[in-house]
C-alpha cells in the first residue's frame, strides 16, 4: 500500500465518470493484490526488497519526471526550503509502512496488515484533532471509540498488542497528514522521497550480506522479479491520481476500503489465515466504526454542504 491512496478534499464537487470509477478500480485492485507479488519474493530479506521497490520506483519515476519535463517541483522546494526536511521525514515514514508491510506479508501475517489499513482512516480523523485541531462530529468520536475498544479487546482476548496493525495505521496516517500540507504533487513528492532514500538504500545493499551485494546480480535474470516493483508501485498511484479528478470526493473515500478488504479476503480465503471469534470481534468492532465514519462522511460530503451554502446564500438575498 502506499501513499498513496491520500486524498486531498476538492474545493468543488467532481462529476463522477464511469472511465473515473474504472480507473480508481484498477488502483485499489492493484494496491489489494501487492500480497501476491511480495510472496514471490519470499526468499529475499524484507529490507532489500523495499530497498528495490524504493531504487526502481525512483528509476521509473525519473522517466516519468524526464518525458513529461515535470521540473516545477525544484522552484516549489526552493520556495518552500522546510519542505524538504519534511520530505525527508515523509520518507522515512512511507518506507516504514512498506517495510512492515513486507514483512507482515512474508510472515503470513497478511490478516493484520489488513486491520492496519482498516484502521487507517480512523487514525487520520485522530491525527486531525490532534494537529489541525478539527473538531469531530459526534459518529466520528464513537467510530474512533470502536477502534481503541477493538485494540483493548486484541490485547485482552488474544494477549498481544497489534504493532503491525499499529504501526501501518499510524505511518499510513501521519504521511497522509503531511502529505495534505505539501505543495507539491503526490507524483513529484514519491520523486523527491525515493531520490532521498535511493542513496541510503544502495550503502545498505553494498555492506550488508544479501544478494544484491553481488554486482553479478543486477545484470542476472533474478533481477527482474524485483524490479517490478517499480511500475507496480507507480502505476496505481498514477491511476489513482486520475480519478481524483474524475471521481467524487465522497465516492472515492468509501472506494478506498477496496483495498483493506481485498487484502483481508487473500489472507483469510486464499493463504488460510486463521480468523476465530476473537479475530472476528476485532475487525468486527473496526467495520462498525468505519460504518458510522463512512454515514457521517456522507452526511457531510462535499457537495451536499456546497449546496445547503448556497441556499443559505440565495435566502438571504431573497431577504434582501
Amino acid at each position: 500500500m502506499t501513499t498513496q491512496n491520500v486524498i486531498k478534499k476538492p474545493v468543488a464537487p467532481i462529476t463522477t465518470t464511469r472511465r473515473g470509477i474504472i480507473t480508481a478500480l484498477i488502483a485499489f485492485f492493484i494496491w489489494g493484490g501487492f500480497p501476491l507479488y511480495f510472496k514471490q519474493l519470499s526468499d529475499y530479506d524484507a529490507t532489500e526488497i523495499i530497498g528495490h521497490r524504493i531504487v526502481w520506483t525512483f528509476c521509473c519515476l525519473l522517466i516519468v519526471l524526464v518525458a513529461t519535463k515535470r521540473w516545477g517541483w525544484i522552484e516549489t522546494l526552493k520556495q518552500n526550503p522546510r519542505w524538504i526536511a519534511l520530505s525527508l521525514l515523509s520518507s522515512v515514514i512511507i518506507a516504514t509502512n512498506w517495510l512492515t508491510y513486507v514483512w507482515a506479508v512474508n510472515q503470513d501475517r497478511i490478516l493484520e496488515a489488513s486491520l492496519g489499513y482498516f484502521i487507517g482512516p480512523l487514525v487520520g480523523v485522530a491525527l486531525s484533532m490532534i494537529l489541525f485541531k478539527e473538531r469531530l462530529r459526534p459518529l466520528q468520536w464513537v467510530a474512533i471509540g470502536f477502534a481503541l475498544l477493538s485494540v483493548v479487546i486484541q490485547v485482552v482476548m488474544l494477549g498481544s498488542l497489534p504493532w503491525i496493525s499499529l504501526i501501518l495505521a499510524f505511518s499510513f496516517s501521519t504521511y497522509g497528514t503531511i502529505q495534505r500540507q505539501t505543495p507539491l504533487t503526490a507524483v513529484d513528492a514519491m520523486f523527491v522521497e525515493t531520490a532521498m532514500l535511493v542513496p541510503l538504500c544502495l550503502w545498505w545493499f553494498w555492506q550488508s550480506d544479501v544478494a544484491s551485494h553481488q554486482l553479478s546480480f543486477w545484470f542476472s535474470s533474478n533481477i527482474w522479479l524485483l524490479m517490478i516493483a517499480g511500475p507496480i508501485t507507480l502505476i496505481p498511484l498514477l491511476l489513482f491520481n486520475k480519478s481524483t479528478k474524475l471521481v467524487a470526493y465522497s465516492i472515492l473515500s468509501f472506494m478506498n476500503y477496496l483495498t483493506p478488504t481485498f487484502i483481508f479476503f487473500l489472507a483469510v480465503f486464499y493463504y488460510k489465515e486463521p480468523f476465530d471469534l476473537h479475530r472476528l470481534a476485532v475487525f468486527g468492532l473496526i467495520w462498525l466504526g468505519l460504518l458510522l465514519f463512512s454515514i457521517d462522511l456522507w452526511r457531510h460530503r462535499p457537495s451536499k454542504v456546497l449546496k445547503a451554502a448556497r441556499l443559505r446564500e440565495e435566502a438571504l438575498q431573497s431577504v434582501k
